[in-house]
């Protein structure tokens, strides 16, 4: 299985803090699995590749997706 997850964030040093926030948690990764994450102008870019299963898959997108939402809204709170 494979996801691509792009978005688009209000400047480029917002997508690179996000970037360098989830960062730490992307190793090490179990066999089976790749995480590749870039940030394209304002875009923060998730790539996800997972051979272990759709269970783990989808545990995989949540973590990240709460890891993003959760660095979004500390800088919001920080100003």
């Amino acid at each position: 299985m494979r996801a691509v997850i792009e978005l688009t964030l209000a400047s480029s040093m917002e997508a690179k803090e996000v970037l360098e926030a989830i960062s730490p948690d992307n190793f090490p990764l179990p066999d089976g699995l790749e995480i590749d994450t870039r940030v394209d102008e304002n875009v923060l870019v998730v790539e996800i590749t997972c051979s272990r299963g759709p269970k783990s898959f989808g545990a995989t997108v949540e973590d990240l997706m709460s890891a993003i939402d959760l660095s979004l809204r500390t800088m919001k709170s920080i100003g």
